[in-house]
């Protein structure tokens, strides 16, 4: 059975918007991969989730003891994986979640509750597994190269920028700016000739006024409200310089490269704001939620006076590589892993993966592989009792090829990864579940043979558990043996 995703957040003028947002992000990246619903309650603010997405709402009356079990009744746990974004999602209802045999993806940030969810995500960066008490099974997609940013955004992190002045101004304070920080930021940019260009970006539920107010005396203010990503990207790209607090925002601002001033004003941005200041990719702000306009103005008077802004520049273009997609896309491809014994229909499948041009560079023979030569090979394969040859199912799609070939004192294994699953970070659940399989029936070690030019390899048979046995050259190609033996194999 192909498995859904099942994303459920809430979102309103009272607990803020950036949990629905963050998961809008994560539709993104999996809705051309995977069939999903979004699952919200009805005192959500329904505007703002975009109309194509299938929607079911869950009454108010329903509340999150009662939760499981009403998705329980209204979702089947063997077809839907929830992907779980919120405060009040915590350790016992995670725990509950999992009793009713979901999978469950759970999108954190205060590191503050025991995990039961099989993935638990943090893009706050510099967040290790050591900061969590978890359950085993529990799996982490920490830092920020699993950063939960819409597609552009994605798109744009690939790319340098170069900034020699700042006068034109991007102003952010979420969906709602409960301490209306949009309109101080703003009085103090007026105050300061250098800026000649103010873009105030509101979200849905802003509900101050001054502001309009404010726009009407000054020409050099515009004010954009409900900005699709397009249109976000596009001011962003617009400017040169930018005020935000450490949420999705700034992750968006770091994609487009610019100094920033950021700081936070509730619990969850503060460690992402710490972390990114220490990475020295923004400019210290501190806690905002205290702030006047003349804070506002001594912060951006010491940022001009510097006036240098290339190691912000440099430290965000090393931390936002726009590569997250696929690392989150590889996180819920592993969680549907499986693998079967190879047969007679793989033939064709395995044929083409094997003469792959990737494939080809990093084996020993190079040249293509004539469809005879790979049609006798494999059938004799099929019928070697020394060949332990699985195909990996990934949500019921052919994902690759793990074989290991039994020798006197050991096994040798082979690994290939469908050309589009790579870049995905699965090479080291592949090799983690079929050394469970393999040692089930076989106590010889596992050998695998690399070109020491193969770095990727070689990090993922290492985080997989193998270790360095000994050097060799194989037709003047310089490599290395890892070895795994059963007590090795990671859990």
């Amino acid at each position: 059975m192909k498995k859904k995703l099942l994303f459920r957040a809430d979102g309103n003028s009272d607990i803020g918007l950036g949990h629905l947002y963050r998961l809008f992000a994560l539709v993104e990246m999996y809705k051309d991969t995977y069939d999903f619903i979004f699952v919200t309650k009805k005192s959500t603010a329904l505007g703002i989730i975009p109309k194509n997405y299938a929607t079911q709402l869950i009454p108010n009356e329903i509340n999150s003891k009662d939760e499981p079990k009403w998705l329980s009744h209204n979702f089947n746990s063997k077809e839907y994986i929830i992907i779980a974004d919120g405060y009040q999602f915590v350790s016992n209802y995670q725990k509950i979640i999992k009793e009713l045999g979901y999978q469950l993806m759970y999108i954190d940030d205060l590191t503050t509750e025991f995990m039961y969810a099989d993935i638990v995500v943090n893009h706050s960066p510099n967040t290790k597994e050591s900061d969590y008490q978890s359950e085993d099974y529990t799996k982490f997609a920490l830092g920020t190269d699993y950063a939960i940013l819409r597609p552009l955004f994605l798109k744009v992190a690939s790319q340098s920028r170069k900034i020699d002045k700042i006068n034109t101004v991007f102003v952010c304070f979420g969906g709602s700016d409960m301490y209306n920080l949009s309109l101080l930021a703003t009085e103090a940019l007026l105050e300061i000739d250098n800026f000649k260009q103010i873009f105030v970006v509101l979200g849905v539920a802003y509900k101050h006024k001054k502001i309009f107010e404010l726009k009407k005396k000054h020409s050099k203010i515009t004010i954009i409200q409900n900005a699709s990503e397009e249109k976000m990207l596009h001011t962003m790209q617009q400017c040169n310089f930018a005020i935000a607090p450490a949420s999705t925002i700034l992750y968006e601002l770091s994609c487009v490269k610019m100094p920033i001033l950021s700081g936070y004003y509730v619990d969850n941005q503060k460690n992402i704001y710490k972390q990114l200041f220490m990475l020295q990719t923004i400019y210290n702000g501190g806690n905002f939620k205290n702030y006047t306009k003349v804070n506002f103005k001594e912060k951006l008077k010491t940022i001009i006076d510097n006036n240098n802004f290339l190691t912000q520049l440099k430290q965000q273009q090393l931390y936002f590589k726009g590569n997250s997609k696929r690392y989150l896309l590889g996180k819920i491809n592993a969680l549907n892993l499986s693998f079967i014994k190879a047969n007679k229909s793989h033939l064709i499948q395995v044929f083409n993966w094997s003469n792959d041009n990737l494939v080809r560079k990093n084996s020993y023979q190079s040249q293509p592989i004539l469809l005879e030569n790979h049609s006798k090979w494999f059938n004799q394969k099929m019928k070697n009792e020394n060949t332990l040859f699985l195909i990996a199912i990934i949500n019921n799609n052919p994902g690759g090829v793990v074989r290991f070939e039994i020798e006197n004192t050991n096994a040798v294994i082979g690994i290939l990864i469908d050309p589009k699953y790579r870049g995905q970070r699965l090479a080291i659940p592949f090799l983690i579940e079929t050394a469970k399989i393999y040692f089930k029936t076989y106590k010889k070690p596992i050998f695998a043979t690399i070109k020491n030019s193969n770095i990727a390899s070689i990090k993922s048979f290492k985080s997989a558990g193998y270790h360095y046995y000994k050097s060799i050259v194989i037709k003047t190609q310089k490599s290395s043996i890892y070895k795994l033996n059963k007590t090795d194999v990671i859990k």
